[in-house]
């Protein structure tokens, strides 16, 4: 069980601009988000020997993953354990339209997410014990193979936090860029993280910081 893992956050949204919320709801890439994945390509190409691609079968993540994955020169696997967490009535509502109808819950959001439960939406405990289980899978099958993982905002925390052992009360105190890679080494003793929202690939970096996690 010494694989290694690239941890892939999608390229920037038309609905990041805009401040929307994204869960299971989808947004296409951007002209710039695009460009963030192909930057993103050749670092990998370059830097890094990727053996599988995995990818979160929601629009702006396997867009991302099929630039990678022709980058690269592999075939991108979809899969629903990769999702974004569900947000309910809340997907593609600005933050200031949910402080306004949801203004209990958004602050339980901001100050006590892994309590949080939004209207039709997932918990942050939903999330771990998906992609943890999804981790466990592909040790069990996988040894000493490096694998891409292109995901979300929140299930990139979500798994960061865990492989940390670490509570989900914790999910703001880890920032995740549009594109930013952290790759993470399973060893003897347990996951070691080697590099977190690594962005140094992309050459006119933007930040966005108007989403629910910012």
């Amino acid at each position: 069980m010494a694989n290694t893992f690239y941890i892939v956050r999608h390229g920037q949204t038309n609905w990041n601009i805009l401040g929307k919320t994204q869960g299971h709801g989808n947004s296409d890439l951007t002209e710039k988000g695009v460009e963030q994945a192909n930057e993103l390509a050749i670092s990998l190409a370059n830097n890094h020997k990727i053996d599988y691609i995995f990818s979160s079968d929601l629009g702006r993540a396997v867009q991302t993953a099929n630039i990678l994955g022709e980058g690269i020169g592999i075939k991108v696997c979809e899969t629903p354990a990769l999702r974004e967490m569900g947000f309910g009535k809340w997907e593609g509502l600005l933050i200031d339209e949910i402080k306004v109808n949801y203004a209990d819950i958004y602050n339980t959001w901001r100050n006590e997410p892994h309590l949080v439960e939004i209207p039709e939406g997932e918990t942050l405990h939903i999330i771990k014990d998906r992609v943890d289980n999804f981790i466990n899978e592909l040790n069990s099958k996988y040894d000493n193979k490096h694998i891409l993982l292109v995901t979300h905002s929140v299930t990139v925390r979500v798994m960061l936090l865990s492989f940390l052992n670490s509570g989900m009360e914790n999910i703001y105190r880890i920032k995740q860029d549009n594109t930013a890679l952290n790759i993470v080494e399973y060893r003897d003793y347990g996951p070691v993280i080697i590099k977190m929202n690594d962005t140094t690939h992309i050459k006119n970096n933007e930040k966005i910081n108007n989403s629910a996690l910012e």
